[in-house]
């Protein structure tokens, strides 16, 4: 169109002159006025047709300018295509990249000559379910970049899903790299020889000494085996480091030093275990050595005897944890502890006392406990409680406490509504430790200083930070914490009513099933602290008979229980109701436990929790079984004979045949059985190298999971040959220790020291020093956490010290510490 308007310019122009000119020549009689106009109008449109004219030039010098650039552009097009062909056909055929195509069944349609190399294969029309199913797993989620192995390489994958189009680039460099670097993560431990002093208060020195080596040789060897750095930091505790990858290591071997410290205790009839905390984390070493103690704390809070092991960006892990916690002697933490809630409630303007979610008796007894302390200290205190989050037995003392002592139930408030909360304000939470499940999770919120008293096993879902913990798995019931309290909070200013007395022994009656379970002589301690200020076991009884639907419904329930593997009873309430007092499964389940034979008890049913809905189990156990390591399985947790799980998302057929598994991979023997050599150990069922029988889906399990493998003749000999040869080595190590002993117990060392005005030494003689000493004046080098002195040596004199060569062989050195 634009190469049209010159052209109509001018003709129209043109037109229009030419039809002046010949109006002028047909009428040469015109005015001359109109003849002159008409001149002027001829000259003006003479004007406009030169100047069209002059216009239609310039615009086709233009077009001519811009065809002439265009024809360059087009050979330089024509010049590049060719380079670029090229470049694309060494995209496609010779870089080291992999291009494969795939139509809606997944099945390759086309591939790059490099793609054959990857997969060192055919490819075309087959399905790529065939050729790597990591590959078609990140394909078919519609992972847009991912890393995937194939054979012995790494390759990153970019997937163009709505081409179906997929591009591979070799990164085994950067993967070993990065692995390397992860392997390399340093890794801090502490470990905590736990009830070693107090066990071993009635042993003579030597004997302590030689316990003591036996420990921690058994310590060293077990670190050596993970190539750690191992060193003692005070009396009871170790220091480990290590790297990411014998940390992986040792979870495999699922940290078995815990179970070699328990034989030894068992063997010298102590109750000693060992805790230990570790962290790896990329960051710097103090923050790494904190991450540690939190684990090692964690360890102690959950009862000791096991691992706690926290690796950045991934869940806490346990190990361990198969015994309940022991019980501790002395009350010197409770003495601290209750000082440090001393101070914190003085400190504060207000506080209030909440317990947890469908609150029991325990709960309520030491919400009442803790408000007669508080009170001594006379400050504004509340028990923040909703009666509809608590259980149909608190409910009975609730509503008897409101018809019979209003000076009690006074201090009992709503949670919902209070508004007389400060940065200073403080709440002590009882009986739980878990946000989660405190009774009005909200209300809890508003607080900034929170403490915390309970007895059950930490988690890794508490509190980050509280003014005030004290948490004692070891504790039958959070009332015995609190009732211990009672001695150190200015217990002369403490008023308890028998009543209210009454009511806290009840906590302790329920949490120990009429102290049957976990009751240690702290907890009769306890007892009989609250029965001096009058509880009355009479008055309990009555408070914890069931109506006669709740009998009515226990002898249904156990009617329609199911017994599983002989030992196991497993009853499901009705799936068509849901439960929202919980403590019914714990009911129900204490009483499948009279059942004979049966050994563990599981209760399963939907329940509610506000707006959320899900499938809850309670378990219960006697000895033989820990119920605790189950549910801890199924995201639960609890104590070696009473635990729980709250599972969401899960039916509970679904949850149910879960749980069946479970017991049947741990404990099913059957008609249908195979033999198995144990790659380690495994607990309740065998040591490493131990040739048992197991049932056919157990034994598969371990299989699988490399922690056994099949009795074959093959293996059964190789294992022979290995134990003759463990046997051999054994033996020669001990003739090797028996003549090394020998030869230390012909030497002594002199060690030469300053001594005081006194006559005493500047500090004391170390196993360092010792063992440093006797390698430079017998060239023998001693390893020193071998070395226990059975005295502290500071003084001069002839001392002996204990040298741990083997489990079977020690030597006496003889010292000699000589005045410098």
């Amino acid at each position: 169109m634009k190469r049209l308007i010159p052209l109509l310019v001018f003709i129209a122009t043109f037109a229009i002159a030419f039809y002046f000119f010949l109006d002028t020549q047909l009428l040469p009689n015109k005015d001359i006025f109109e003849i002159q106009a008409d001149i002027l109008f001829a000259i003006c449109l003479v004007s406009s047709l030169l100047i069209g004219m002059f216009l239609i030039l310039f615009l086709y010098r233009k077009k001519d300018k811009k065809i002439s650039w265009l024809k360059n552009r087009l050979e330089q097009w024509n010049n590049l295509s060719v380079h670029v062909n090229k470049a694309g056909d060494e995209v496609f055929s010779e870089l080291p990249i992999g291009i494969l195509i795939y139509d809606e069944q997944y099945d390759i349609k086309w591939v790059n000559r490099y793609s054959k190399k990857i997969f060192n294969d055919e490819l075309l029309e087959r399905n790529l379910n065939e050729v790597n199913k990591e590959l078609i797993d990140n394909l078919k989620n519609e992972a847009s970049v991912f890393t995937v192995r194939i054979n012995d390489r790494f390759y990153e994958g970019i997937h163009k899903n709505d081409s179906r189009l997929l591009y591979l680039f070799d990164v085994t460099k950067r993967e070993v790299i990065t692995k390397q670097y992860r392997d390399r993560t340093p890794v801090v431990g502490i470990l905590t020889l736990e009830n070693f002093e107090m066990e071993t208060k009635s042993f003579d020195l030597q004997e302590i000494a030689r316990i003591n080596g036996r420990y921690l040789g058994k310590i060293s060897e077990w670190c050596a085996k993970y190539n750690g750095y191992l060193k003692s930091y005070d009396d009871d505790s170790l220091l480990i480091v290590l790297d990411n990858q014998n940390l992986r290591k040792m979870i495999e071997d699922k940290f078995d030093i815990l179970d070699k410290v328990r034989d030894i205790s068992r063997e010298n009839g102590i109750r000693v275990t060992l805790s230990i905390g570790i962290a790896c984390w990329d960051v710097s070493f103090d923050e790494l050595g904190g991450y540690a103690q939190q684990a090692i704390d964690l360890a102690e809070k959950r009862g000791g005897d096991q691992a706690v092991v926290n690796i950045q960006g991934e869940k806490i892990q346990y190990f361990g944890a198969t015994t309940n916690a022991l019980e501790k002697n002395n009350l010197l933490a409770a003495r601290a502890n209750t000082l440090a809630l001393k101070d914190a409630v003085e400190n504060s303007t207000n506080i209030y006392i909440m317990g947890h979610n469908l609150a029991d008796a325990d709960a309520l007894g030491a919400m009442i406990g803790t408000l007669r302390l508080v009170l001594t200290s006379k400050k504004p205190v509340k028990i923040a409680i909703d009666y509809d989050l608590i259980d149909t037995t608190c409910k009975k003392i609730y509503d008897e406490i409101k018809t019979t002592d209003q000076d009690l139930f006074s201090y009992f408030v709503s949670s919902n509504g209070i508004n007389e909360i400060n940065n200073d304000s403080l709440l002590i939470l009882v009986d739980t430790q878990s946000p989660k499940i405190a009774m009005n999770e909200e209300f809890m919120n508003k607080f900034k200083r929170i403490a915390v008293i309970d007895h059950h096993r930490s988690g890794d879902g508490g509190f980050s930070d509280v003014v005030f913990s004290y948490i004692e798995p070891y504790a039958s019931s959070t009332m015995e914490l609190v009732s211990e309290m009672f001695m150190f909070y200015q217990r002369e200013k403490i008023q308890i009513s028998a009543f209210e007395a009454t009511i806290m022994l009840t906590g302790i009656v329920v949490d120990t099933n009429n102290f049957t379970f976990r009751c240690g002589s702290r907890t009769f301690e306890a007892a009989s602290t609250l029965r001096e200020y009058g509880a009355d076991m009479i008055e309990i009884r009555r408070l914890l008979r069931n109506d006669l639907d709740l009998q009515l419904s226990l002898a249904k329930y156990v009617q329609g229980a199911e017994i599983v593997l002989n030992q196991f009873a497993i009853c499901v309430l009705d799936e068509n109701e849901i439960i929202t007092d919980r403590t019914m499964l714990a009911k129900v389940a204490e009483h499948l436990l009279n059942i004979e034979n049966i050994e563990a008890t599981f209760v399963i049913a939907k329940f509610t929790t506000g707006q959320k809905e899900g499938v809850a189990i309670s378990a219960r156990s006697y000895k033989s079984v820990n119920v605790q390591t189950i549910m801890e399985e199924m995201n639960g947790g609890g104590h070696l004979n009473s635990a729980a799980t709250q599972i969401y998302g899960k039916s509970i057929s679904e949850v149910k045949e879960q749980l069946i598994q479970i017991l049947k991979r741990e404990y099913e023997i059957g008609d249908e059985y195979m033999k198995i050599i144990l790659l380690e150990d495994v607990k309740g069922r065998g040591v490493k190298d131990q040739v048992i029988e197991v049932a056919l889906g157990f034994g598969n399990y371990l299989i699988t999971n490399k922690k056994a493998v099949l009795a074959t003749e093959e293996n059964l000999e190789e294992l022979k040959e290995a134990q003759r040869q463990a046997q051999i080595e054994a033996e020669n190590q001990k003739k090797l220790m028996q003549k090394i002993k020998s030869e230390i117990e012909e030497k002594c060392v002199n060690i030469y020291i300053k001594i005081g005005s006194d006559g005493k030494l500047f500090g004391h003689v170390t196993t360092k020093q010792i063992c440093e000493e006797f390698e430079a004046q017998t060239g023998i080098h001693l390893d020193k956490r071998k070395v226990s002195l059975p005295v502290e040596i500071n003084t001069l004199g002839v001392f002996n010290a204990i040298v741990d060569l083997h489990k079977e062989v020690q030597a006496n050195l003889e010292i000699n510490v000589l005045e410098k």
